[in-house]
């Protein structure tokens, strides 16, 4: 007695396994087959992918082109079954009736080939009819599917998937909320983006502090199918994880389906998510080993097109020392705004919160704030630090395995020396991060130590004048935000916005920027300070939306050159002090070691 064969197959997206189909074949097998002549192909798989695309199916076929002679007939539940393309499925059934090998279909109880081994006609008839029947189900089916996932998203509803967004559960309901212990590690998350952190140094955060990954809370100790397999409680976090996590819209309010946003639960504001997508589409994270403290990183927004500015700083004479719009970093985006000097732009900054007094009342009012985020900065920067340690500790092991296999001679010195000179490398920029965690967490317990003096005015920053790390604490607790927008060929407006007990107040320092006094000889530090003007610019999404003309032009009309015995007017052209300037080019970076 011959053999015969079983195919079953489920598609990736229905519910049921293909246990009832192999079943349902076998009653139709009966008696006349024991189990030792019955072999089962079955599978998970479209049924439109081609033969060769389906491993079951493709094995079945490869047995039948060795020996035609080895089934002598196949067993399936529906025509469905054999695929769901009409020509593809038509093709596969001729092949086989010229094989002589009759396809029998459980369902209608009737096989492709008569009782003399011949093409029957009406079943031929019969099995057209079911493969377009089954195309067409299946369209239907597919096009039904998505339009109720899609309904499924407009009300609400979290899915059936364990693997919902971080951040989220579903209640009772299935709608899709926020899980509030989650909510906070998306914050932090957020937050260390935007303080210059990096996805892998995040990622290290996260697992020193032995937060669960949504894989180790959703699938416990299960065997999870990645490069290497493990178990899903070793599943950690990973830079890959942070960048996709900075990328979700859905954190703030939007979620992603087919292309088009829904509206979700928003866990943090929008302005938050886009400060920080455009960090990621300009790449200015924090490098320890470029030393430089730029006062205004992460401040300071482009007027004219949306985009954040970052520092170009080249120490050398004639090189640059500006902040510029990161519209230059994109091939043919340049918007066309202006760069401005680091130093002009600190200074004029820094000269105003000195002489205006103002600031004193925002430290008095922010204090309690300062006080719990510079908490969480040391605490952020004690774990780098002591990651960096451990790695520093992991590369001194390095070396004494290399050392091991040279000495076996298990490699030439070439190959010693030069893993030897990559593994010093590595640990010298280390060490070099180190030094400057170090650095940075006295200069953050330093202010810290003095948030607690009731007597902390502005002397705090006259203090820090000539300490790039404090000062540049002291300017992120009390500026949200600088929009820097060209009035002319030599005016550069800095709209300076400021938050006033833990919110932003709306209107901002407006410092009007001489660009022209650096080409001047003696160079001048020089701006005008408008406390109050009856035109005010109005901002949309951080753009100056209305006439920045109009805006200069009555500046132009009301300023006064400043006289030290005269009256202070509401504008002032104020030539910055030289005890009040913030010269970037008296601070030097570490060079690698070569």
């Amino acid at each position: 007695m011959g053999k015969v064969a079983i195919y079953a197959r489920v598609s990736t997206i229905e519910k049921q396994d293909y246990k009832r189909q192999i079943s349902d074949c076998k009653t139709a097998i009966g008696n006349l087959y024991t189990e030792d002549n019955i072999e089962i192909f079955a599978e998970q798989i479209s049924g439109y992918k081609e033969n060769e695309a389906r491993p079951q199916l493709s094995k079945l076929l490869s047995i039948i082109e060795n020996d035609a002679t080895y089934f002598s007939k196949i067993y399936c539940t529906e025509i469905s079954r054999l695929g769901r393309d009409p020509r593809a499925t038509r093709s596969l059934i001729d092949n086989l009736t010229d094989k002589k090998i009759p396809i029998f279909i459980t369902s209608i109880n009737k096989q492709t080939l008569d009782e003399n081994g011949e093409r029957d006609s009406t079943m031929n008839i019969i099995l057209q009819v079911l493969m377009e029947f089954a195309d067409s189900e299946s369209k239907t089916m597919k096009k039904r599917s998505k339009s109720g996932l899609l309904q499924s998203v407009i009300n609400g509803n979290a899915g059936g998937s364990k693997n919902l967004p971080y951040g989220y559960t579903k209640d009772e309901n299935k709608k899709l909320i926020i899980d509030d212990e989650e909510a906070e590690i998306i914050k932090e998350i957020f937050n260390l983006y935007k303080q210059g952190n990096g996805f892998k140094a995040i990622a290290n955060i996260l697992n020193f502090k032995e937060v669960p990954t949504r894989t180790q809370k959703a699938f416990g100790n299960q065997l999870m199918k990645y490069k290497t397999e493990k178990t899903a409680d070793k599943v950690t976090w990973t830079d890959v994880a942070i960048d996709k996590i900075i990328k979700n819209s859905i954190y703030y309010g939007q979620r992603r389906f087919k292309g088009n946003l829904y509206p979700a639960p928003a866990i943090i504001e929008e302005q938050l998510f886009r400060e920080c997508n455009e960090i990621t589409a300009t790449k200015t994270h924090r490098n320890y080993l470029t030393t430089y403290t730029y006062l205004l990183k992460d401040l300071l927004i482009c007027g004219c097109c949306g985009r954040n500015y970052f520092a170009k700083f080249k120490p050398v004479e004639g090189g640059d020392k500006v902040y510029i719009c990161s519209s230059r970093l994109i091939k043919g985006g340049n918007c066309g705004n202006i760069g401005v000097n680091i130093s002009l732009l600190e200074s004029a900054i820094y000269e105003e919160f000195i002489s205006s007094g103002r600031l004193a009342n925002y430290i008095q009012m922010n204090k309690v704030d300062i006080f719990e985020e510079l908490k969480t900065k040391i605490s952020t920067l004690e774990i780098d630090l002591k990651i960096a340690q451990s790695d520093v500790a992991k590369k001194e092991n390095e070396k004494k395995r290399l050392l091991d296999l040279y000495l076996a001679d298990k490699i030439d010195s070439n190959a010693f020396e030069k893993k030897q000179s990559e593994i010093n490398q590595s640990e010298f920029e280390l060490t070099t991060k180190i030094d400057l965690l170090k650095e940075e967490i006295f200069q953050n317990k330093k202010i810290l130590d003095k948030q607690s003096d009731k007597q902390t005015t502005t002397q705090m920053l006259i203090d820090a004048k000539d300490n790039r790390t404090e000062l540049k604490t002291l300017f992120n607790q009390f500026i949200s935000r600088i929009i820097i927008n060209k009035l002319d060929a030599k005016t550069v407006l800095a709209s300076v916005f400021i938050t006033y007990g833990g919110k932003e107040i709306g209107h901002p320092i407006k410092l009007f920027l001489n660009i022209r006094g650096l080409i001047s000889r003696p160079m001048k530090y020089e701006y005008i300070s408008a406390i109050g003007i009856d035109y005010r610019p109005i901002y949309r999404r951080n753009i100056l939306l209305n006439n920045p003309a109009k805006l200069l032009l009555e500046v132009e009309e009301k300023k006064i050159v400043y006289d030290p015995l005269g009256e202070i007017d509401d504008f002032l052209i104020i030539n910055i002090p030289s005890e009040n300037l913030i010269i970037i080019e008296n601070t030097y970076p570490i060079s690698k070691k070569s």
